[in-house]
């Protein structure tokens, strides 16, 4: 397997950081992950512009330009041969001086094997549990996972799937996955605030309005909203469209995947059809 260090292509046993790197010392650096369907890097350029906004506001300098970036990861792919896979974009602090003042910074490209939820899942839908928490600058992608890595345990303990952040009773985020609920009138609502804006939710947005079918609005929404939702779902780069069945001790929608649910798995998996047929 290769990856990219700044500058360079290397095969991943050669590649390395030093240890002076302000992302290991203080945590301080943001990523992106997009996955290939087919060998198609699947709506990279949100990806792309995303990751250069996230570098912007954290005051960090990526070394190549958009394009230059996007050339080099064509080359990555090519030598890596993954059709089905994972790219992710890592730009750090870089080397500090004093062990706070950022560096000029590394980037980061590798390659790497993915899993999507099993069918099961997708069927049936999964559990999950509430974490009152508000990420800091939710807005952009850091590599600050402390509390969901922190959770994991409780995951497991509590035989969920994953964590839904609450803060002062408005629901936000998974800690990888963007949430969507259907209210009784069947219109489908997503937070707005306080929530990184997911490419997959983006994306599956964008299908709604053009579809025609169903009522999308951007907003907050309350805890109680959520547990008394008709239908719930999150969307995510690998998990795509995945049915939300019971958060807590609560079942959402008597337990069952819902009609709007199944009808918006189906929705995205045409979307990316349509965006792979038109790339390839």
């Amino acid at each position: 397997m290769y990856c990219v260090i700044n500058q360079r292509m290397l095969k991943e046993e050669d590649a390395s950081l030093g240890i002076r790197d302000l992302a290991l010392l203080r945590g301080y650096g943001i990523f992106d992950f997009f996955r290939l369907s087919k060998g198609v890097p699947l709506f990279i350029d949100d990806h792309l512009d995303r990751f250069y906004a996230a570098a912007e506001k954290v005051r960090l300098d990526v070394p190549y330009t958009q394009q230059e970036l996007k050339s080099r990861i064509g080359e990555l792919l090519n030598l890596n041969e993954m059709p089905i896979s994972g790219v992710r974009l890592l730009l750090t602090g870089g080397y500090t001086p004093d062990g706070f003042d950022p560096g000029h910074p590394n980037l980061v490209v590798t390659q790497e094997p993915i899993s999507f939820p099993s069918t099961e899942k997708y069927t049936h839908g999964i559990k999950l549990i509430t974490y009152e928490h508000l990420r800091e600058m939710a807005h952009v992608k850091t590599i600050n996972y402390m509390t969901g890595v922190w959770l994991r345990k409780k995951v497991i303990e509590e035989n969920a799937y994953d964590v839904i952040y609450t803060y002062q009773n408005k629901v936000l985020e998974l800690t990888r996955s963007n949430v969507f609920i259907v209210d009784s009138d069947n219109k489908i609502v997503t937070p707005k605030e306080n929530v990184l804006m997911g490419i997959t939710r983006k994306n599956l947005i964008r299908a709604i309005e053009a579809d025609g079918g169903y009522t999308i609005e951007e907003r907050d929404v309350s805890v109680n909203e959520l547990v008394e939702a008709k239908e719930a779902f999150l969307t995510g780069t690998t998990k795509k469209v995945l049915p939300i069945t019971q958060i807590d001790d609560k079942k959402i929608g008597g337990g069952q995947v819902g009609k709007v649910t199944n009808k918006m798995m189906t929705l995205f998996k045409k979307t990316e059809s349509d965006y792979v047929e038109s790339h390839e």
